[in-house]
């Protein structure tokens, strides 16, 4: 609940008395920047902590990950497990059980993790809570809990080992051939993964598109409109029945990680708005693929010839190490693709279906409503009888959710909460210094008013109009050769890198999804530029330079 006061100022009023933190906890604004729904925000920090904790300790890490949330919110921090064991011992030992994984990353996703996550997202599909009665439905809430429980498990016991490969490989680079962490990832681009084969889909579109000679009305119709006018046609018809396929085969994704986000299957106008600015740009996704394919290849034979002075052995394992970082950079994508996309998406649909009792009994106004309950009122929800004065309660409860969630879209949430975070110390491993990688350095400042501080993310350097979209469907907007500047991208966003000139955002390292996109995409990127959509607007001219990870203000 919001309160009116606070010890800490206006901008996010607190009752700090009811708010208990252990250590640091950091607003994780590349995943959440925005107030996550209560129904999210419940899923979140049960299933997702419940897997991080099991990944966590298969590979020795000693870690417990901690999650709370203030204003819709979310505050994550990792501490050491309690009693904490021989650090150095326990550090050994996790080392080895990533470097043992590392070997064995690709093999293990296709012989077990892509066919468990396939089997969880048939249950998923297979879901209708609907005809059941409460006990039926009660049972399967708990199925979807654990369902998404073993998603994330899934998930972390590839994170881990996939940053942690990247990292070494970058680093090993460095120290054999030279140059940065840039130099070496360009090794790793032009994989196929199911996000990029997902882009080249949403370009044939663009090319269906053109053939069907939709050209001028994707042009002069507003997207909202677009649909509706392609069903006045032949030929528009025969474009939205493509267009079904597309969403049946990628529309399971939606905006950030908050199951209260429509998908793309209910709302395609994303989807409608890139296959417009394709058209304007004439772009290419095939073509630009087999182009970043073909220079990381190109990149990698002038890595080899580099190496021709060197033993055997030390080509020996550049060879083993570029391999290893190569398919932890698919599985980057693809992971992201199935887990974080589909999986969160699935949910969210099923979730919806349990809406569909409580709005016949006049519980609630909209199946949707359901968002703004927690896992445990809706459990509640399910098991009651609907009597006038529940029908009352239920619905002050959801109004006075959704005038929080608005409120909370108007706070600007602190850094963190808890304890002061520590000056960073040099990671011991490369894991660890992966994770540091993928957030990014804490916040730059400068004393130039003209220049944002950043981190690179990938290099050159463009000077442009600026297009501020904190949000996907503000995204829509971006038109070609534009620069995109945003808070973060996630992998719904990846279409955008074929429109944008370059890409801007306030959250994240060399490992983050925007920098490894921009790379795949060839275009500049500065990541982890703090404040970049307060101090930037849209029109501004901006250069970006992604080598330096400098932002320049005209």
């Amino acid at each position: 609940m919001i309160v009116e006061s606070t010890g800490t100022g206006t901008a996010f009023p607190v009752d700090w008395s009811s708010v208990s933190v252990t250590g640091t906890l950091t607003h994780d604004r590349m995943h959440f920047p925005h107030p996550i729904s209560p129904l999210g925000s419940s899923l979140a920090e049960t299933a997702f902590v419940y897997g991080h904790r099991n990944a966590s300790r298969e590979y020795h890490m000693v870690m417990e990950f901690q999650t709370i949330t203030i204003n819709h919110y979310r505050f994550d921090g990792v501490l050491p497990s309690s009693p904490a064991p021989d650090i150095a011992e326990q550090g050994r030992l996790a080392e080895d059980a990533l470097r043992d994984e590392i070997g064995r990353l690709l093999e293990r996703w296709h012989a077990e993790h892509f066919p468990s996550i396939e089997a969880r997202l048939r249950q998923l599909r297979a879901m209708d809570p609907r005809d059941l009665p409460a006990t039926g439905q009660l049972a399967m809430l708990d199925e979807i809990h654990r369902i998404a429980s073993d998603l994330w498990t899934i998930y972390f016991r590839i994170v881990f080992p996939m940053t942690t490969a990247i990292q070494a490989f970058d680093e090993f680079y460095g120290e054999v051939i030279g140059g940065s962490d840039q130099d070496a990832q360009a090794l790793l681009v032009g994989t196929n993964s199911k996000s990029v084969i997902a882009g080249i889909a949403l370009g044939d579109l663009a090319g269906s598109a053109h053939s069907l000679g939709l050209e001028q009305l994707f042009a002069t119709t507003p997207v909202e409109e677009v649909m509706s006018q392609l069903g006045q046609s032949e030929s528009g018809r025969a474009f939205l029945g493509q267009l079904d396929g597309f969403l049946e085969e990628y529309g399971l994704r939606s905006d950030l990680f908050d199951i209260a986000t429509p998908t793309w299957q209910e709302d395609p106008s994303f989807a409608l708005a890139t296959v417009a600015s394709y058209l304007r740009s004439g772009y290419d996704a095939r073509a630009a693929q087999m182009e970043a394919a073909g220079k990381a290849d190109a990149a990698v034979t002038e890595a080899r010839e580099q190496l021709a002075a060197y033993p055997e052995a030390v080509c020996q394992q550049f060879d083993m190490m570029l391999q290893a970082a190569r398919q932890a950079a698919f599985l980057q994508e693809e992971h992201n693709f199935y887990i974080d996309q589909q999986g969160l998406a699935l949910v969210r649909l099923v979730v919806l279906r349990f809406g569909n009792d409580p709005v016949r009994k006049g519980l609630l106004a909209s199946e949707d409503h359901i968002f703004m309950l927690t896992g445990d009122e809706v459990r509640e929800l399910v098991a009651s009888v609907p009597t006038p004065e529940l029908r009352s309660n239920v619905m002050d409860l959801v109004s006075q959710r959704q005038r929080e969630m608005e409120i909370a879209r108007t706070l600007e949430p602190p850094p963190f909460v808890g304890q002061p975070p520590e000056e960073p110390a040099g990671a011991s491993n490369p894991s660890l210094r992966g994770m540091a990688n993928f957030f990014g350095a804490p916040p730059q400042l400068s004393d130039d008013p003209s220049r944002i501080p950043g981190n690179p993310g990938s290099r050159g350097s463009v000077t442009g109009v600026a297009r501020v979209a904190r949000t996907l469907d503000d995204a829509k907007h971006l038109r070609p050769g534009e620069i995109l500047v945003t808070t973060t991208t996630m992998p719904p966003w990846t279409p955008l890198f074929g429109v944008a000139a370059a890409v801007v955002t306030e959250t994240g390292g060399s490992l983050s999804h925007c920098a490894i996109v921009a790379r795949e995409y060839g275009i500049p990127a500065v990541v982890g530029a703090w404040g970049a959509t307060r101090r930037i607007e849209t029109g501004q001219q901006i250069t970006v330079d992604g080598t330096k990870g400098v932002i320049t203000l005209h």
